[in-house]
């Protein structure tokens, strides 16, 4: 796979993982500490933010405090790498905790820890930095212990013209276990134990280990925020928008906190569970399928090893909130033909909540999809015989429907992730029909043979396409094949 694919499908990934994190500097709490300086003008800025985590050790849940220290850039440079150098991630187990590892017959630890790190652009990438202790280190009788683990940062392609915010999330710690032989434990001034010679080098020598995933215990986990500059005029593009051939309607959306209007081609089927068939929600060829227009991750949370992105939806079809009208046929009593055209119009926007794994591949995503629709039919032949049910006809209630969808941020993306698109289904309760017949009273015939529960709903949405950053997204957005 090209470089450039690559860094496409890792776009795709990542904007799957949270798309609109943009943390504010300001959300950072009075308990957290950032000391920011440089030597003179575009050189690095260093950053020493101390956090809180919740650790679930063996022996319980212990506060843990630490500390990330780092390099960034002053400002980066739209379409390059931004590389954090002089990472160093401090951890200081309680007294508590040390007094739990020497129970366990342990006097030696080492650590690795691998910080979860979300550089948010247009975008959301979920990063790790990883440090190691650079020695075993002698468990202290009493007191806590501070780990000094040296390390690496991923680095981060600037994809967007915002300002690139980096901030904390989860933790993952190995603590390395052993007896140490000859060491002893050294109480420094700060309680914590001074590396021991006889303990061994980086590898250490320990025997057991405790893998833990610590959360962040308070807000106010925003490392930097650097400014992204244009690497030259040529590299703008403002033209580029208005030669690409957007669909009418595309990105109509209110845009709320920190979202993204895009959009893109939804389709799909239909059935009834009382009849034999389905429907297919798009009108024939070359007409295009309704349009469904995304205010994308306009907020976010954190969970124990989840990231929580969520959406807003809109459909769009004719400048109408609605999927087009189709006419479809579905078999009575398996071979008797029914003809009706079907309307589906949306009442309230569609809530998206995403969820996503943010500690190992392959990251999996579960998204839902909600809203109310009114559903109704006209135009109804039995056997190719009208059947007159006049203007009225429709079910006693709304339809509520959930559409769900599942996939994993891998490169490239599969199943569901709400950039990429992908297959969409539930089953909604279709109700009782009402106001139905001119001569006579239909509501049982429609009742009897349409409404009930378990109709399935199979959708397939296409890929989006953000019109202010075209080059961001799939634009134009492609029209998808219905999944059945």
């Amino acid at each position: 796979m090209s470089s450039a694919r690559e860094q496409r499908y890792s776009g795709m990934r990542n904007a799957a993982l949270a798309a609109g994190l943009l943390l504010a500097a300001g959300t950072l709490a009075a308990t957290v500490t950032v000391a920011a300086h440089a030597s003179g003008p575009g050189t690095a800025r260093s950053v020493r933010l101390s956090l809180h985590y919740a650790c679930p050790f063996p022996t319980g849940t212990q506060d843990v405090d630490v500390t990330v220290a780092a390099a960034f850039p002053r400002t980066a440079t739209a379409g390059q790498r931004i590389q954090p150098g002089g990472v160093r991630i401090t951890l200081r187990l309680p007294p508590t905790a040390v007094g739990a590892l020497r129970q366990s017959g342990s006097s030696t630890v080492s650590s690795t820890m691998l910080l979860s790190v979300a550089a948010s652009q247009r975008t959301t990438t979920i990063t790790h930095w990883r440090g190691r202790t650079a020695t075993d280190q002698a468990l202290p009788v009493t007191g806590s212990l501070s780990l000094i683990a040296p390390g690496r940062a991923a680095p981060v392609t600037v994809t967007s013209s915002r300002t690139v915010t980096f901030a904390a999330a989860d933790l993952t710690l190995a603590l390395h276990l052993g007896s140490g032989g000859s060491a002893s434990p050294s109480p420094n001034s700060e309680g914590s134990a001074s590396p021991s010679p006889a303990s061994g080098g980086a590898a250490g020598t320990g025997s057991a280990a405790v893998d833990v995933t610590c959360i962040p215990a308070r807000h106010g986990s925003t490392l930097a925020a650097v400014p992204v500059v244009a690497a030259s005029a040529s590299t703008k593009s403002p033209a580029r928008r208005h030669m690409l051939k957007l669909p009418k309607g595309c990105g109509h959306i209110k845009v709320i906190g920190s979202g993204t209007a895009v959009c893109g081609y939804i389709t799909g089927y239909s059935d009834v569970s009382k009849l034999y068939g389905a429907a297919l929600l798009q009108p024939k060829r070359p007409a295009r399928p309704a349009l469904v227009n995304i205010d994308f991750a306009y907020r976010h949370s954190f969970k124990p090893g989840r990231l929580i992105a969520f959406s807003t939806g809109e459909l769009y079809y004719q400048g109408r909130r609605e999927l087009p009208p189709v006419r479809a046929t579905f078999l009575a009593f398996r071979f008797v033909p029914v003809t009706a055209t079907l309307m589906v119009t949306e009442l309230t926007p569609i809530k998206i909540r995403s969820v996503s794994g943010i500690t190992a591949p392959p990251y999996p995503i579960t998204v839902h999809a909600t809203t109310t629709v009114r559903i109704r039919i006209s135009d109804v032949d039995v056997n190719g015989q009208p059947l007159a049910i006049g203007p009225r006809c429709r079910p006693v209630s709304t339809v509520r429907l959930t559409l769900i969808g599942r996939g994993e941020n891998t490169i490239p993306p599969h199943g569901y992730t709400v950039p990429t698109g992908g297959p969409l289904s539930g089953r909604l309760t279709i109700p009782a029909f009402t106001d139905c017949g001119v001569t006579e009273n239909l509501d049982p015939l429609l009742t009897g043979s349409i409404s009930g529960p378990g109709n399935f709903v199979l959708m397939t949405q296409g890929k989006l396409c953000g019109p202010a950053q075209p080059k961001n997204w799939t634009c134009p957005p492609p029209v998808p094949k219905p999944i059945h």
